[in-house]
């Protein structure tokens, strides 16, 4: 289990968003820290998923998030 580098709370998650599976990305339900699939789980990369929805021009949906699988 790879532990989120920003709160070292909660694991770092696999998941996508239920309205449109093919988005996927990183995360930590702790801080709700987020990274893309192509950027190092670290502290010097990554955004939070407020941002990141809006980034995609998406209202920041907690209902929308489905876990994949823990990343190792």
């Amino acid at each position: 289990m790879k532990l989120c580098p920003f709160c070292q709370q909660d694991a770092v998650w696999h998941v996508r968003l239920r309205s449109a599976p093919q988005h996927r990305f990183l995360m930590c339900f702790e801080c709700d820290s987020v990274w893309l699939k192509d950027q190092p789980v670290s502290d010097e990369a990554g955004t939070t998923f407020d941002k990141h929805m809006q980034a995609l021009g998406r209202i920041p949906d907690w209902k929308d998030i489905e876990k994949v699988e823990m990343l190792q």
